[in-house]
């Protein structure tokens, strides 16, 4: 993980129990994993509600970060599939405590350079600053523009924006390129890509 912004909400757990789970381990019905599996297009507003059915956090302030990160994808190339898995992954669906009292569901903290407005929390031990967004957009746009600052993501970001598997590779640590990725654990990836299946981010 980066160690100066670092997704910091916990271990998600596996997706491997006999009874069918979400990205959390917990119990969903029958019912709610059929309509995860059908096949047909999602709107914007099924897969905030199905997030809002998973963690509880409001359907129109999900259905509005979808939307951004989508409009920032035809803007700048971006995979706004990949962006909304690592939110909902990062900030617990949107129900985090930086998340509610900052808008920011990627874990960004404030550094030196940033000079926008922020919000002090216990992490790690101390109290430490995160960057704080007005809205859903701004937050989506400056994850974007940590990304492009960094040259160890250059990979992700030059990816196709419906290479999904290209861009989580481009995210994640290479010792042969000395590259620290965007998190520690191994199984981050791996992680986004069950959010990303599981709420048929990959569909809209």
């Amino acid at each position: 993980m980066n160690t100066i912004y670092l997704p910091c909400f916990g271990l998600m757990a596996l997706l491997f129990a006999v009874v069918p789970t979400d990205i959390f381990g917990q119990k969903k019905s029958l019912a709610h994993v059929s309509y995860v599996k059908n096949n047909t297009p999602a709107t914007f507003n099924s897969v905030a509600q199905m997030v809002s059915d998973s963690f509880g956090a409001p359907v129109e302030l999900i259905e509005e970060f979808i939307r951004e990160a989508k409009a920032l994808e035809k803007d700048e190339g971006i995979p706004a599939t990949a962006f909304i898995g690592i939110a909902i992954l990062e900030s617990t669906g949107f129900t985090s405590y930086l998340y509610k009292q900052a808008l920011n569901p990627f874990g960004m903290r404030a550094t030196k350079i940033w000079q926008g407005p922020t919000f002090v929390m216990f992490h790690e031990g101390a109290d430490s600053p995160f960057r704080k967004y007005d809205s859903p957009r701004q937050a989506v746009r400056d994850f974007n523009s940590f990304l492009e600052k960094r040259r160890w993501f250059n990979d992700a970001i030059q990816c196709p924006p419906t290479d999904i598997e290209y861009f989580l590779s481009g995210m994640s640590a290479n010792k042969t390129k000395k590259e620290p990725g965007y998190a520690s654990d191994p199984e981050w990836p791996n992680k986004v890509r069950r959010v990303i299946k599981t709420y048929k981010l990959d569909k809209i």
